[in-house]
């Protein structure tokens, strides 16, 4: 009898072991549920793709235009063009990030490619969100996010508010190829009917006449002034001076000779509708 007893202490004393074992493997378990939910983004284009359409958004007419002029651009000029869709931020775990965070991480997660982060050019749509997104690459400068906002807001938007989001992507696409030709945005005019079209050709940067107009003003009133005597001349012709610095300057950036820092970011543009 006194063998039993012993036996079936020994038995009732491993049972807190137990419990202290099974607590552990509990709270070395995380539930389900519990633990922050895990960002993803959309598979990376494989090669010579352009367009990631996970919502579903382009139709498959424009989806060919789309693919015809980024792959035209990316061939003459080297600048990709990516477009991707989804159907929003807290499908991916993103419900806290705002698009320019995704979107940029979406960059950064994509296996290294480098032409898309120095001359790359997104557009990322959220389309539940109702956001979009225009990322550029680092060797964008600054002065092309102001394109960029232009094509976000004559461009994309419109169209958007029309529920025409196939319409408005291929929109982007005809953008960013102006954009990367240094020409004009489609329909943007040039001072309208006042200045004819062989006056402002389409293969010129959109700047290029309103500067060119302002140096030729201030080189003609230079010469005018050189005509008569006095401080007034001497005064325009400083002003001359400055205005043929001035033309000269518009004409190397328009043929793409601009010795500034080609490697500082863009911050491109977001778009709500």
């Amino acid at each position: 009898m006194a063998t039993h007893h012993h036996r079936s202490g020994r038995h009732w004393s491993t049972i807190p072991s137990l419990v202290v074992l099974m607590v552990g493997l509990l709270g070395a378990v995380p539930l389900a549920g519990t633990g922050p939910a895990q960002v993803t983004f959309p598979a990376a284009p494989g090669p010579g793709q352009i367009v990631v359409d996970e919502a579903s958004l382009i139709v498959p007419l424009h989806q060919v235009d789309i693919e015809g002029l980024a792959g035209e651009l990316k061939r003459e000029h080297g600048y990709p063009v990516t477009v991707v869709t989804i159907r929003s931020l807290s499908a991916h775990g993103a419900a806290g990030y705002t698009i320019e965070r995704y979107t940029s991480e979406m960059l950064k997660g994509w296996p290294p490619d480098a032409g898309r982060q120095a001359y790359g050019l997104t557009l990322l749509v959220s389309a539940d969100d109702r956001l979009a997104r225009i990322e550029l690459g680092s060797a964008w400068r600054g002065v092309h996010d102001g394109r960029a906002r232009e094509i976000m807001d004559h461009l994309i938007l419109p169209a958007f508010r029309r529920g025409e989001l196939s319409q408005g992507i291929l929109a982007a696409v005809k953008g960013f190829d102006a954009m990367g030709r240094g020409r004009r945005l489609p329909g943007e005019s040039l001072f309208g009917w006042l200045i004819p079209e062989f006056l402002a050709p389409a293969d010129q940067p959109w700047w290029f006449m309103p500067a060119m107009i302002a140096g030729l003003v201030v080189l003609v009133g230079g010469a005018v002034s050189l005509a008569r005597s006095g401080r007034r001349g001497l005064a325009w012709a400083a002003a001359g001076f400055f205005g043929a610095i001035l033309l000269s300057r518009v004409i190397a950036l328009a043929r793409g000779d601009d010795s500034g820092d080609s490697g500082s970011s863009s911050k491109g543009a977001t778009g709500k509708w």
